[in-house]
């Protein structure tokens, strides 16, 4: 009698095949996308472990699950390999034996078959049935993705007339989020990241699946266009703030480089509205701030948010006329003259010193001398530039005069 393959038909659906890969093989299967989203999955005995429980749960993988197994280089191995693959247990996560495979449509990965294997493992037969079982699964994932695509496509027009300021009243946006049967979130915030490259269809694919995975913010819609991304997003239901924000950018630059070779990407967030009307305003706010980022990098450097640019925010605010003509705080050509006769570097020490909010020890070491050094310099500018630091206003104009010299020049 010769042997019939199971997995030899079309299915259903994804319950259908899961199912069947349970019956036929004895295992516990999940079927997850290309962002570890949960799918489909079979029963399993109460004894199961919690990295099955969790992904059931939360509807996909936890993310403490995902950063490991990219850290074992397991994730890469899988997307490499035609054929399925073993995982030992990792017990600090919760991760039993677990054999995998992934699902592909000619060299596009559509998502991964997952199976927890007992104390009796896998032979080569039962192997051979899982490539085919991830054979079976191409259409049905196929189609999900093409699904999912279509539905992309109908809202990208939408947002970007909403952050164009298309519409003029939040009654309109309102009325379309209604026509595309969109929810529109009760709190968000605008996100804008910007590449040194265009961003490819391979490297949207890495970016969705860094927003999905991270499990930090909760991303209502993603725009692309050339090399810049937006995303319009709230705090993860885990996470609380803007913190989370911040915490998302970092990761989110930090996992481009490490995980896919990506550097130099550049982050900032605008203000939260429950307005969706005000989604312009919270993008060019995150606009202003990756401006200012690349004027002034160093002062910046740790800057993602909006309000956090302080008296920056107000330097493009006067019209370049005005600026030339502007009455400098003489302290400045006072200090930058006896720089130039004495080969000293007063006028950077007072910049720097007026940076570190006046902290000696800071500046000290920003400027990489000594206390003693810093403080007799600081009695030096006093003397010269008749400047007293000891008033907030003057050094406040002070370091807004040398910033704006800095934004001419540029």
């Amino acid at each position: 009698m010769s042997f019939k393959n199971p997995f030899k038909k079309s299915f259903f659906d994804l319950k259908e095949l899961v199912d069947s890969i349970q019956e036929n093989l004895g295992c516990p299967t999940t079927i997850e996308d290309t962002n570890h989203r949960l799918h489909a999955y079979s029963s399993h005995e109460v004894d199961t472990d919690s990295a099955r429980i969790g992904t059931i749960i939360s509807q996909r993988v936890p993310e403490k699950v995902i950063n490991r197994l990219w850290r074992e280089g397991i994730i890469p191995k899988l997307m490499q390999s035609d054929c399925a693959l073993r995982i030992p247990h990792i017990e600090d996560i919760g991760l039993r034996d677990r054999v995998a495979i992934a699902i592909r449509k000619d060299n596009e990965i559509l998502g991964y078959i997952w199976i927890v294997e007992g104390v009796k493992k896998l032979n080569d037969i039962q192997l051979k049935l899982l490539k085919d079982a991830a054979i079976a699964a191409t259409p049905l994932m196929a189609k999900l993705h093409q699904n999912l695509k279509r539905k992309e496509e109908h809202y990208q027009d939408l947002l970007w007339k909403i952050l164009s300021g298309h519409y003029k009243s939040s009654k309109d946006i309102q009325e379309k989020f209604y026509e595309l049967n969109l929810k529109i979130p009760d709190r968000f915030t605008v996100l804008v990241f910007r590449f040194d490259q265009d961003i490819t269809r391979k490297i949207e694919e890495q970016i969705s699946y860094l927003i999905t995975t991270s499990q930090k913010i909760t991303n209502h819609f993603l725009v692309i266009i050339d090399n810049e991304l937006i995303l319009i997003a709230s705090p993860h239901a885990s996470q609380s703030g803007d913190h989370a924000f911040e915490g998302f950018i970092s990761y989110f630059t930090s996992e481009m480089a490490n995980r896919f070779s990506i550097s130099g990407v550049r982050g900032s967030l605008g203000t939260s509205y429950n307005d969706f009307g005000k989604a312009e305003m919270s993008y060019q706010e995150a606009v202003t701030v990756l401006k200012l980022k690349q004027d002034f990098p160093e002062e910046l450097e740790d800057v993602f948010h909006f309000r956090q640019l302080g008296a920056f925010r107000y330097l493009n605010l006067m019209p370049k006329e005005q600026r030339d003509k502007r009455h400098e705080h003489p302290a400045i050509a006072k200090l930058e003259a006896y720089d130039s006769l004495h080969k000293t570097n007063l006028l950077k020490t007072l910049e720097v010193f007026i940076q570190q909010d006046s902290n000696m020890n800071d500046a000290a070491k920003k400027l990489f001398v000594h206390t003693n050094t810093l403080h007799y310099r600081i009695k030096r500018i006093s003397e010269i530039g008749s400047v007293r630091l000891t008033n907030v206003h003057e050094k406040l104009g002070i370091y807004l005069d040398l910033n704006m010299r800095k934004m001419d020049k540029k």
